[in-house]
């Protein structure tokens, strides 16, 4: 069953971000706004298509560090701290993703193109130079099937491409099948409306029957400089959750923060 996402418009959303991005308090992170200033818990749950935030319009300035790959440390240093994590359980990993095989029983996409974006939408394909990249799990309150961002940071040439792929695999990429032992995943994509956050940004969702309904995959990909960030969630029947924009909004900060200090 194929789902469309339209786009809407949050004022109080739109506002609630802003603050969070210009609002500084004595107990924040230099640079960044008191905890109490981000957006309302009820964020959480709104819709996909609702603006990321009052981040900086895409074509903005680049960092001046933007070119030069973070290290994984500072990767990793850059995540959104627990303190602005309001509506979570307060227990949001973050680690540096390490190698490892592929898991051979688990088949790739049915259609190339789709492989392709996943591949690059979760920092799994394979430039010259591999990336940086660290995964973070987020444990929202009242959310059974969870979410989480991959934080890739590359040269500033395989940021760019890496980004190009998964645009362009959105261009053709309608439907696939993968199967996994004992499993057949059968994946309908649809185009979101294209949130105002970094330098270029897409979302997607992917829709999947089970036996308990439609399952909602929603993801937003944002390139800023050379990182490229993605954020995942997942929804089940009647739910409208996506990832909360006024997260993704500092995320999107506190990677351009790292690239200017590179």
């Amino acid at each position: 069953m194929r789902t469309r996402r339209t786009r809407r418009t949050t004022g109080l959303l739109a506002l609630a971000a802003a603050a969070a991005l210009t609002a500084v308090g004595c107990t924040a992170r230099p640079g960044l706004p008191a905890p109490d200033a981000t957006a309302p818990p009820s964020a959480a749950s709104a819709p996909a298509g609702a603006s990321a935030a009052a981040a900086p319009a895409p074509g903005s300035a680049t960092p001046a560090g933007a070119g030069r790959r973070l290290s994984p440390a500072r990767l990793l240093s850059a995540v959104v701290p627990e303190a602005y994590l309001r509506d979570s359980y307060g227990t949001n990993p973050a680690a540096v993703r390490k190698p490892r095989k592929a898991d051979t029983g688990i088949e790739p996409p049915s259609d190339p193109a789709c492989a392709r974006l996943l591949d690059a939408a979760n920092a799994r394909h394979q430039p010259d130079r591999p990336p940086a990249v660290v995964e973070q799990t987020f444990n929202w309150k009242d959310d059974a099937y969870g979410s989480h961002s991959v934080l890739a940071s590359y040269d500033d040439a395989d940021a760019r491409a890496a980004f190009a792929q998964v645009r362009d695999g959105l261009a053709t990429c309608r439907a696939y099948e993968q199967r996994s032992p004992g499993r057949l995943y059968q994946g309908t994509v649809d185009v979101a409306a294209t949130p105002v956050v970094g330098d270029e940004a897409v979302q997607f969702q992917i829709t999947a029957p089970t036996e308990d309904g439609p399952h909602v995959t929603r993801y937003t990909v944002v390139r800023t400089g050379n990182c490229v960030a993605t954020f995942v969630q997942s929804a089940g029947r009647n739910e409208n959750r996506a990832f909360p924009p006024y997260v993704i909004a500092l995320q999107v900060m506190l990677l351009q923060q790292a690239q200017g200090a590179a």
